[in-house]
């Protein structure tokens, strides 16, 4: 491992191919203002050597032994909010994408990307933006573009922008607050929305509710 100097990006990288690892830290460490300062092979080496060495990017592979990808990150992102990290994942469907989103990640880059790609992409990251190819933003958009709600969550969403509570809305359906508690995670996952307000916005944006 490097000992960076104040102004290099300090990146670790977790994968669980070894040669993977190998051939990714030697090219980061030629890159000027670039240095690996750990390297892990499983979702908890991710989260413990996160804890240990705060990097600032992460490149992390999708699918490790032990757990997703997507699992450590959300993970580390639980613990640590500003974490930086870079899923670099050989899966690029809508699905796999909408997870790692979900999950807290602020780049998705595939492993046939080029080197000039994943040097782009960590400086991306480290300057405080995220990084997501447009191949990446096309898949997440069309996804977000068939967005089905049933009439059940219609109902609890309808209820959500009249900015009534989970218990109100629950006596209103005749239903329990533990199912109208479900029905908004469920809600807040379709629209890729963190909260019940932002779920209300991006339903009024997309023609889910009426104005």
């Amino acid at each position: 491992m490097q000992s960076p100097t104040e102004n290099t990006i300090r990146v670790m990288i977790v994968d669980d191919h070894f040669f993977t690892r190998i051939g990714l830290t030697a090219t980061l460490n030629l890159e000027e203002g670039m240095g690996v300062i750990a390297e892990g092979s499983c979702g908890q080496d991710a989260i413990d050597l996160y804890t240990q060495h705060r990097p600032d990017v992460v490149v992390l592979d999708g699918n490790l032994p032990d757990m997703h990808g997507t699992d450590a990150a959300r993970e580390i992102v639980k613990r640590f909010d500003a974490a930086r990290l870079l899923l670099f994942s050989v899966e690029e469907t809508e699905e796999d994408i909408h997870r790692a989103v979900s999950a807290g990640v602020r780049g998705y880059l595939p492993k046939h990307a080029s080197r000039p790609d994943l040097i782009q992409a960590i400086r991306t990251l480290a300057s405080g933006k995220r990084y997501f190819p447009q191949p990446v933003l096309g898949k997440l958009h069309e996804r977000r573009s068939h967005v089905t709600l049933s009439s059940r969550e219609q109902e609890v969403l309808q209820n959500m922008a009249k900015g009534w509570p989970n218990k109100l809305i629950a006596a209103e359906m005749a239903v329990s607050t533990e199912t109208i508690k479900t029905y908004v995670a469920r809600i807040l996952d379709k629209l890729d929305a963190q909260d019940r307000t932002q779920a209300v916005m991006t339903a009024l944006d997309r023609g889910l509710l009426k104005r």
